[in-house]
């Protein structure tokens, strides 16, 4: 290969990396001059809120739309469930079954909106009565949703949580 064919394929390398730099600064910039309105992360927590009273209510076909089907990831402290139908029938249905006096509240949720994805991190307070042992939890946890037409789905949570501690707030 001559001089000038390795300069002139080092400068379209250099070129498009700079071009591909320049186009990701503007996307940023973009963000951060056009920042999520507040009715955008509302409807992120709004969607959250109603995963929550969904799934106290033990009321599947409503978390049927607010899951994101097959594209469902959900990680709780060691375990993962890969798509709703995983989770609900081998993870949720079973232990919704089991729980009674279920209560399970989020709190001190805060999202980020950018374009069509979002993320929020919050921490919740679980309480039911299962047939061995009454569960009374507290924890924290991130999800990651997507805006599908003009509603958001959960893509990902991922939840950790520990016994209640005296110090710990109230269940909401």
């Amino acid at each position: 290969m001559t001089a000038s064919r390795r300069g002139m394929r080092l400068f379209t390398l250099l070129f498009a990396i700079l071009v591909g730099t320049d186009a990701q600064a503007q996307s940023q910039a973009h963000d951060a001059h056009h920042p999520a309105s507040h009715a955008e992360v509302a409807a992120v927590v709004q969607t959250l809120r109603a995963l929550f009273a969904a799934a106290e209510r033990g009321d599947l076909v409503a978390l049927d739309s607010i899951y994101a089907g097959d594209s469902l990831l959900v990680i709780e402290g060691a375990g993962i469930n890969r798509g709703w139908a995983d989770y609900r029938d081998n993870h949720l249905a079973p232990e919704l079954k089991e729980f009674r006096n279920f209560r399970y509240r989020p709190f001190e949720i805060e999202a980020r909106v950018s374009g069509t994805l979002a993320w929020a991190t919050y921490r919740y307070a679980l309480s039911a009565d299962g047939p061995d042992r009454k569960v009374d939890v507290v924890g924290r946890g991130t999800a990651i949703l997507e805006r599908r037409g003009d509603r958001w789905v959960v893509r990902l949570t991922q939840t950790a949580s520990r016994a209640r501690r005296p110090s710990d707030p109230p269940m909401p």
